[in-house]
């Protein structure tokens, strides 16, 4: 029986199974299963529970995201069920029993909560949006509430900045709020503040025995509050919430996040010297505050960072049980799970290539996890890595899914590794086009997982080839790339393609297309300016400008300056000599750019920038911008958007084909 070829749209078919949390006992597990209604053009997400071998779903609102659990039966879930007609900055915390019955309002928060942690004797430790000049609003005054909807209603015209970063992708501008620390109190209904004013809270932690509770503040009061200059961690005694320092930031030991073992606290952290970028190594530090020191050198990234686009959710990256610290980690082109013990040894817990992407750890030490196997799509296994759930089985078994070629080749002094997806119905002696997909980050990988855009595009004749430049996550220090854009990772670009003619001689070299997204998009818009080999490229959410994009991302400008290695005061030509617009009249391959309206990560202005230099000088180009999008489109945006904009690539390369 012949397979299907994969479609279009088959993103849309795709099961998203995420956040996996275990309960107290460690009996059942209960997940984030996300789905896409077409008809609808929405996600739809609801949570299923996991015992034994059964999974059964367990809400059907549609609109469940996140979760913690109560007790061992116990669930409590965000949402608003009552589906209220007014608009209200209240939060709906829901509670529904794992053994059957429906939700009901367990407590209504006065304020957006972000996240919560119950406490055995009923309390909740609660983080939650705050919004200064109505810092009050949580004390459940009513007035405080209608006052800042008012105020936010006749201001919404008009925007008064005071901070940078001043907005988020995909969000909107801040009005400098941030998220504070508070304690819920059962008894009373009410809720007590922990964290000062102008001090965000965030990786909050609740130690075993309940008495203290561990958190890191940035301050958000001076102009430019962000993480790139590493946290402060906190502690907080809960008898009488005095509240002391508990381990600071500095130049080079900048803190990332840290776990609460039995005896001692596990602090990832780094030195800087290689940059925002540098990869984490693990310090030990004992409860007393003291102490501090090297635990295991490690070095690489935390969490997983190859990519695909049938990846939707998160989940926990690092746990600790014990005087154990599990954690997943990227090297080379897979992300596998890793346990970090007493000793200070790292061992590999899963062995198989693809991407482990979150996990959780029960009391008997049993683990369960989502992973990216076989090239098949996401499902949930166990350590043994047999997988526990089939959502996506029937599709994986009875599509035509292409299995990667690895590529591995010198390029100057260093090895880079690729990948090669032949043609669907694949014929020796035949001549195919080519498409070279280029990934983000740059401190990202390509893995051998399942990658649509790319299946789609090899079950519809194209040959696809993707690689690691030096730039890539995986490697340790390859990934430093910091005052390199354009030169070695631009080679390693070109080698690859040169190298896969010669081992592929039935790739058209006539009839090599490129496309990429983010630092692809970069690359895409530098390629353009360095090379005519393609026929035609489709840059996406790129860099154009090092100039403008040094004072208007949402990482703030320390981003432009940290991997340019230039400052545009005092270095200007370093920046422009990065920046793909200085050679785009040069440029003479036709160029199709995708942006979203909302993409603040590597806002609008960068593609409108290439677009226009290209058409000053008379390249063929074409310009496709989504609203109510961002940076993430090519993910998790509207599904109608994601197929409009794969039609978009597809058909220019298309029109662009040489007969």
């Amino acid at each position: 029986m012949s397979k299907k070829i994969i479609e279009i749209d088959d993103f849309c078919k795709v099961k998203y199974p995420s956040n996996i949390k275990y309960s107290p006992d460690g009996k059942k597990a209960c997940f984030v299963l996300r789905s896409i209604d077409q008809k609808k053009d929405k996600y739809v997400s609801n949570l299923w529970i996991i015992e034994g071998k059964r999974t059964r779903q367990l809400t059907s609102g549609g609109k469940e995201n996140d979760f913690v659990w109560a007790d061992n039966n116990t669930i409590l879930f965000i949402g608003d069920r009552e589906e209220s007609s007014e608009p209200s900055l209240e939060s709906k915390v829901y509670s529904i029993r794992t053994d059957g019955g429906e939700a009901v309002l367990k407590y209504t928060i006065p304020i957006p909560v972000r996240s919560i942690i119950p406490m055995k004797n009923g309390d909740l430790i609660i983080t939650g949006t705050v919004f200064p000049g109505y810092e009050n609003m949580y004390t459940g005054d009513t007035k405080i509430s209608s006052r800042y909807q008012k105020d936010k209603k006749e201001n919404e015209d008009y925007e008064i900045i005071t901070q940078s970063p001043w907005w988020w992708n995909g969000g909107t501008f801040t009005r400098r709020s941030y998220s504070a620390l508070f304690v819920y109190l059962s008894k009373n209904g009410k809720l007590t503040r922990i964290s000062p004013e102008g001090m965000s809270a965030s990786d909050v932690k609740l130690d075993k025995e309940e008495k203290s509770i561990y958190y890191t503040l940035l301050d958000v009061s001076v102009p430019y509050p962000y993480h790139f200059r590493g946290q402060t961690i906190y502690k907080t005694d809960l008898s009488d919430y005095t509240t002391k320092k508990f381990l600071s930031s500095k130049k080079d030991f900048v803190v990332r996040t840290y776990e609460l073992c039995d005896d001692y606290i596990v602090v990832t952290a780094d030195d800087a010297r290689h940059g925002i970028n540098t990869d984490s190594d693990f310090y030990k530090i004992n409860y007393s505050g003291r102490g501090i020191k090297l635990f295991a050198k490690h070095s690489e990234s935390i969490g997983s960072s190859v990519g695909t686009d049938v990846r939707y959710g998160g989940g926990r990256r690092i746990k600790s049980r014990g005087n154990n610290v599990y954690f997943i980690s990227t090297i080379f082109n897979s992300a596998n799970l890793y346990v970090l013990d007493e000793t200070g040894k790292i061992t590999r817990l899963t062995s198989k290539e693809g991407s482990v992407d979150l996990f959780d750890i029960n009391c008997e030490g049993e683990i369960i996890y989502t992973a990216f196997y076989d090239m098949k799509l996401p499902e949930i296994y166990s350590l043994n890595e047999k997988p526990l759930t089939s959502f996506n089985r029937a599709y994986s078994n009875s599509h035509s899914i292409i299995k990667p070629e690895t590529f591995i080749f010198n390029s100057g002094d260093h090895l880079v590794h690729g990948f090669i997806l032949k043609p669907s119905g694949y014929e020796p002696g035949q001549k195919y086009p080519a498409i070279l997909d280029i990934h983000g980050g740059p401190k990202t990988v390509y893995g051998p997982v399942f990658y649509h855009e790319m299946q789609y595009w090899a079950n519809h004749g194209y040959f696809v080839i993707y690689c690691n430049p030096t730039g890539s996550d995986g490697r340790g220090p390859f990934m430093d790339i910091r005052g390199k854009y354009g030169t070695v990772d631009y080679d390693d670009i070109m080698n690859f393609c040169d190298e896969v003619l010669k081992s592929y001689p039935d790739i058209d070299k006539n009839n090599m297309f490129e496309t990429g997204g983010s630092y692809g998009g970069f690359m895409t818009n530098w390629i353009i300016g360095h090379t005519n080999r393609f026929r035609a490229c489709a840059s996406q959410r790129s860099i154009s400008n090092w100039f403008s994009m040094s004072c208007i991302s949402d990482i703030g400008y320390v981003f432009a300056e940290d991997q340019t290695l230039g400052n545009i005061w005092e270095t200007p030509e370093k920046v422009w000599f990065h920046s793909p617009l200085k050679y785009a009249d040069r440029c003479k391959t036709p160029t199709l750019f995708i942006h979203s309206f909302e993409d603040y990560r590597c806002p609008i202005d960068q593609g409108y920038q290439m677009f226009s230099s290209l058409i000053k000088n008379g390249v063929e180009s074409k310009m496709v911008l989504f609203k109510g999008e961002n940076h993430e489109l090519s993910r998790s945006g509207k599904p109608t958007h994601r197929i409009k904009r794969l039609t978009e690539i597809f058909n220019w390369f298309e029109v662009h084909k040489k007969q």
